[in-house]
C-alpha cells in the first residue's frame, strides 16, 4: 500500500501542476510561520494560497479543510498546506506521462526511451 502511495506520488510529480502545487504550498507555509503574528497578513497569505491550489488542482474537497486548519489560530503553524497537497499527488491515480513507458511486472518502474 506504501508502495502504490509512493509510486502514484512520483507518478504526480513527473507533472508540472503537481511540482508547482507542491512549491506553493511549502512556501505558503514557510512564508506563513514568519507572519504568524500578524493575522491579516495570514489571511490574505491563506487566501491567496487557496486560489492558487484551486486554480492549479481545480477543485478539491480535502483543500476546504486545510483552509478550515489554517485560520484557525494557533493551527496555522501545522504545514496543513503541504500535506495535503501530498496526500492528494499520493492519491492520484493517472497513467505515466509521455516519454515515460511501464516496464516490468508490476508496473512500478520506469525506462525512458531513449
Amino acid at each position: 500500500m506504501l508502495i502504490n502511495l509512493i509510486h502514484h506520488f512520483l507518478l504526480a510529480w513527473k507533472l508540472p501542476r503537481w511540482r508547482w502545487a507542491l512549491v506553493t504550498a511549502l512556501l505558503a507555509d514557510a512564508l506563513g510561520f514568519g507572519v504568524a503574528l500578524w493575522p491579516p497578513a495570514l489571511w490574505l497569505l491563506d487566501a491567496v494560497t487557496a486560489t492558487a491550489l484551486f486554480a492549479l488542482l481545480g477543485f478539491r474537497w480535502p483543500l476546504l479543510p486545510a483552509l478550515a486548519i489554517e485560520v484557525v489560530p494557533g493551527l496555522e503553524l501545522f504545514p496543513a498546506w503541504t500535506l495535503v497537497v501530498v496526500a492528494l499527488a499520493s492519491t492520484e491515480n493517472q497513467q505515466a506521462p509521455p516519454g515515460m513507458r511501464n516496464v516490468g511486472p508490476d508496473s512500478r518502474s520506469f525506462h525512458d526511451p531513449k
